[in-house]
């Protein structure tokens, strides 16, 4: 898989893997991303370079994943340092490329990004009532930090895994 930034043009492909995502997240009963994917939203997450896909050798975008800086302040508290991170958001995989490791590729490569960038950890959090992805996580080196029941959040199972700091910026592989 090549990662690279995502641009303008990539909007519809990033889109569809979130409707993808969610109808197939709503076959499997959870609930999460039941919505229309807010487009608005990707959009200006992609003009600010905060959205990167993933490549298949034929240059079809089959992954994708938001990286940013944003803490929510609804979740991560002043003591765990949450300048020291970056945050994974919206990270998704095509569903006919699921069981590849993709979504591991995908993170190592957000994980070099935030060593390259002096950061310590990543960082993400999912919904409370997903626990088939809270599994994934956990199996896949993930430290579960801690739950947050704001009841009107529906996600707050919060994760994050070290990284280790390198002068080397991930390629676009």
């Amino acid at each position: 898989m090549i990662v690279r930034s995502a641009g303008s043009n990539d909007l519809d492909a990033v889109l569809d893997l979130f409707r993808e995502a969610s109808r197939w997240l709503a076959g499997k009963g959870v609930d999460q991303w039941q919505w229309e994917p807010r487009a608005e939203q990707v959009r200006g997450d992609i003009e600010q370079g905060n959205v990167f896909v993933g490549e298949d050798d034929s240059g079809r975008i089959i992954a994708t994943v938001t990286v940013d800086t944003f803490a929510d302040p609804d979740f991560w508290r002043p003591e765990d340092d949450p300048d020291s991170a970056l945050y994974v958001h919206r990270m998704i995989v095509a569903r006919e490329h699921a069981g590849r490791r993709l979504g591991e590729e995908l993170t190592r490569w957000v994980e070099r990004l935030a060593g390259a960038l002096g950061y310590d950890h990543v960082r993400l959090d999912c919904y409370r009532s997903n626990i088939g992805l809270q599994r994934y996580y956990k199996t896949h080196g993930w430290t579960h930090v801690r739950t947050v029941d704001a009841p009107w959040r529906p996600s707050g199972t919060l994760f994050q895994r070290p990284v280790s700091r390198s002068n080397v910026v991930p390629s676009e592989e």
